[in-house]
């Protein structure tokens, strides 16, 4: 039976023969009408086809031999079954030249980044909450009456119930059908597998913070030591009576702030780790979802073209959101640099991604630090992210970084003469 046979693979075995077994599968008699759904799963790996597997793929083709009755004992109402969506493998969707590549960790590696369980717990966690605090914002479009998701499998079925009505009396089934997909829930999703915590190089972030009142902003932190270096100029916009910036106000009112010290570097280092994966992360449906079936209506349906989902074409923005950018200088192989919306975004990946940050910066200790900074030509220029009517002037914003970094250079080294003779004196 194939439930045993996927069951009982082992999570690095090819997933070929396994993929070959279940389309044979779906294209006997009895499981022909799954064609109703574009979504049959194509997994590049053993243990993403499992994992669709436990997540309801088995409950799914189950419902096509009858249908499951689910709700009252005195009210039993059949039920239609969606799939889950299948998840990316990192170690197999991966490409060659991807500088993530050397830290991802092979199905056959299972001590491999043990040390970021917890952080992916986490992220899940978080994935599930900003869905929840979001759920008014996931809109969704098909046609002109449904305009967003349904909170409940129920609405969402009686949701589409109501459309059917403009269908032809044929194609109600399918249409109902259709419409369920538009609103599925889906949550963002980390891709099957592990990379290892990042442990060395730097972490460099520059960018706007705040917009009617505003700091611009670079920082570099040691992956390994938790040294920390920070540079912020803050202002505020003064307008003109035409609601322009006028810049020469808003020059003049600048004011420097220049911290160094040491933060933690666990929180660091998964604020690091989540960054590199915002961009691999997917927003799917994670499980089968059951809809009860509308009174009257009989499963009837056709393979279809694939269903258009416009779900994921657009995210809303705020004016007080801008734009971070970040770089991991590693001690060895090319940079790799990345983005995040300050101070949150409407897409969870990257809003957990800025959540870490925040918590890392915060995390800072003024005072000594582990280490000197990194060299100027490390550092480089910050890359603002904003309107040029109102960034700062490159030349001398570049000016006032260079001064900071020659203020960080002279910051005391933690452990030397000079900071255990000031700690001596303040203990007296």
């Amino acid at each position: 039976m194939l439930d045993d046979y996927i069951e009982h693979l082992s999570d690095s075995t090819d997933v070929a023969a396994a993929t070959r077994e279940l389309q044979a599968l779906l294209k006997s008699e009895c499981f022909l009408p799954a064609a109703e759904t574009d979504r049959v799963p194509k997994p590049d790996s053993t243990i993403a086809l499992k994992q669709w597997w436990s997540d309801g793929g088995l409950s799914w083709l189950t419902s096509y031999l009858e249908l499951p009755e689910l709700g009252l004992v005195s009210h039993l109402r059949p039920h239609v079954v969606l799939p889950p969506d299948i998840r990316p493998t990192l170690a197999a969707s991966i490409g060659r030249d991807d500088p993530l590549r050397p830290l991802v960790c092979r199905l056959d590696e299972p001590a491999c980044g043990l040390e970021t369980l917890g952080w992916i717990e986490r992220a899940e966690q978080a994935f599930k909450s900003h869905r929840i605090v979001r759920m008014d914002d996931d809109r969704r479009v098909l046609g002109n009456d449904l305009s967003e998701v349904a909170h409940t499998e129920e609405a969402a079925a009686e949701r589409c119930a109501n459309h059917m009505l403009t269908a032809d009396e044929g194609s109600r089934y399918q249409s109902w059908r259709d419409c369920l997909e538009t609103q599925r829930p889906k949550t963002s999703a980390l891709p099957l597998g592990r990379i290892k915590a990042p442990m060395t190089g730097w972490l460099i972030v520059s960018g706007r913070r705040g917009h009617y009142s505003f700091c611009d902003t670079t920082g570099a932190y040691d992956l390994d030591s938790g040294a920390a270096f920070v540079y912020e100029n803050c202002s505020a916009l003064e307008l003109n009576s035409d609601g322009s910036v006028d810049r020469t106000l808003t020059d003049s009112s600048r004011a420097d702030k220049v911290r160094s010290g040491h933060v933690s570097v666990d929180n660091l280092r998964e604020a690091l780790w989540m960054m590199l994966l915002q961009e691999k992360t997917s927003r799917i449906q994670l499980r089968a979802e059951w809809y009860p079936l509308p009174e009257g209506l009989a499963p009837k349906s056709v393979a279809r073209p694939p269903t258009l989902d416009f779900s994921d074409l657009g995210a809303t923005v705020s004016t007080a959101q801008t734009v971070l950018t970040w770089r991991w200088v590693r001690s060895t192989g090319a940079e790799i640099r990345g983005e995040v919306t300050w101070p949150g975004s409407y897409d969870a990946a990257e809003d957990h991604a800025t959540s870490l940050l925040n918590v890392a910066e915060l995390s800072l200790v003024p005072g000594c630090v582990p280490r000197r900074p990194p060299s100027e030509s490390q550092l480089r220029l910050p890359v603002m992210r904003v309107n040029p009517l109102d960034a700062p002037p490159k030349d001398a914003f570049y000016r006032k970084v260079q001064t900071a970094y020659r203020r960080w250079a002279r910051a005391p080294l933690c452990g030397s003469s000079a900071t255990r003779a000031q700690t001596r004196g303040q203990s007296r």
